[in-house]
């Protein structure tokens, strides 16, 4: 159960910011994992 909740939470949160953020948070998200993986793989 406690999985469902965290899934619709994100959910809900990617709802929000691609609504009213235009998609900013999540688009820092991914430069930050793409940053990641830059530095990982070298």
């Amino acid at each position: 159960m406690r999985y469902v909740i965290v899934i619709v939470i994100i959910a809900c949160f990617l709802i929000w910011d691609g609504l009213y953020n235009g998609g900013r948070y999540i688009d820092m998200g991914v430069r930050g994992m793409n940053d990641v993986v830059r530095m990982v793989t070298g």
